[in-house]
């Protein structure tokens, strides 16, 4: 094992991707072009400072009145030609179903949307998130190579490790807490201590601290219907709107693993970036083949060609499938594969976050990725 070994991990979204930051993008702030099928981003302050004094009055009276009153007079001014160049920071293009659900929104809610992770050049994919979207296939792949059971003991309110039992390698409680997610990592990954106090996490112990992983450079995006699928529901009213990467973006990191940590027991455990990747191949593999069959059952053809794409590209053993952001659902956040079937958390809800048309049926599912790592 080498002390440093750096790689460039490289992404291609075959579905696209939404990254949330916990922020929305308000209806006063933006005016669409339905013509054109974009969307310009506005600056209030330069806008308030650019408009006559009437209309800057009359646009404050509306946005007071509420979204839909404050797009309604950004709608005007954008018609009459009466829109500050200079408030215009920069423009996106959007689908069809996102402007659509603008021009037809029946509740205010709807007219916000939400932006990806931006810096001064632009929009880019967090580090961070693929971060942990690696933490959780690597957390499968320990107790699966272990064959290992992580069960919580709920008198004494601690996980143990066990032989595995068949499929079940993880028992959680049927409440679990905060603390019980964050011990069970600590648990299965090594990194949790027993003291005087009781169980504590030794963050510098955690594996993943030898694992480095830098931002990706800004890409192109674009606005975005989001809705639920349900199939026996009529759920076309549940919407969002959401800036996404398009499907086709790539996405190349700076991945670095530091091996002499583990060799000299500054973490846990080593995380070998082969192991690493058939780590990936194995758990996201299986997360898709249970989507499929989900997609199969009801009949979505677009998502199954999303699936079809994913299983043709991993025929090449060196690519493997990855989910994150999100939408990316129980099953690939929670290890719900790894749960005894009458657990709640087992229970895969039947709704699916789908992005792109007005009817979630035929919208794509969020998040799916292949990648690929580059000495």
């Amino acid at each position: 094992m080498s002390f440093l070994e750096t790689f460039r991990l490289e992404l291609e979204a075959i579905s696209p991707v939404h990254v949330g930051t916990g922020e929305t993008y308000p209806a006063y702030a933006y005016v669409p072009d339905f013509e054109k099928k974009e969307v310009h981003l506005l600056d209030p302050g330069v806008l308030l400072l650019a408009l006559p004094e009437a209309r800057r009055r009359q646009y404050l009276e509306k946005v007071a009145q509420g979204p839909k009153a404050a797009q309604d007079i950004l709608a005007y001014l954008h018609k009459e030609g009466q829109l500050p160049q200079e408030a215009i920071l920069r423009t996106l293009p959007a689908s069809v179903a996102f402007l659509k659900t603008i021009q037809e929104a029946t509740q205010e809610a709807l007219l916000e949307w939400r932006p990806l992770p931006r810096s001064p050049l632009g929009a880019y994919l967090p580090g961070s998130s693929v971060k942990g979207a690696l933490r959780t296939a690597w957390l499968f792949w320990t107790l699966v190579e272990r064959d290992q059971a992580a069960t919580f003991d709920e008198r004494e309110g601690v996980w143990r490790l066990k032989k595995g039992s068949g499929d079940v390698h993880v028992r959680p409680s049927w409440n679990p807490s905060l603390w019980e997610n964050q011990a069970f990592e600590g648990v299965v990954l090594g990194y949790i201590r027993e003291g005087r106090r009781g169980m504590t996490l030794d963050l510098y112990q955690d594996p993943f601290r030898a694992v480095r992983l830098s931002d990706s450079a800004p890409q192109e995006t674009f606005l975005n219907r989001i809705g639920v699928f349900h199939p026996k529901k009529d759920t076309s009213g549940l919407t969002l709107l959401a800036e996404t990467f398009r499907k086709g973006s790539r996405f190349t990191l700076g991945f670095r693993y530091h091996g002499s940590l583990s060799r000299h027991r500054g973490v846990s455990m080593p995380i070998p970036p082969k192991d690493l990747q058939r780590a990936l191949r194995e758990y996201y593999t299986k997360v898709a083949e249970w989507e499929r069959s989900f997609a199969e059952e009801h009949g979505l053809k677009n998502a199954l060609g999303v699936y079809e794409d994913l299983f043709q590209r991993l025929k090449d053993p060196e690519v493997f499938p990855i989910r994150m952001g999100f939408g990316s659902g129980r099953l690939a956040l929670r290890l719900a594969l790894l749960l005894p079937e009458d657990h709640p958390e087992a229970q895969e809800p039947k709704t699916r976050k789908t992005a792109g048309s007005v009817k979630p049926q035929d919208g794509l599912p969020l998040g799916w990725m292949v990648g690929r790592f580059h000495a």
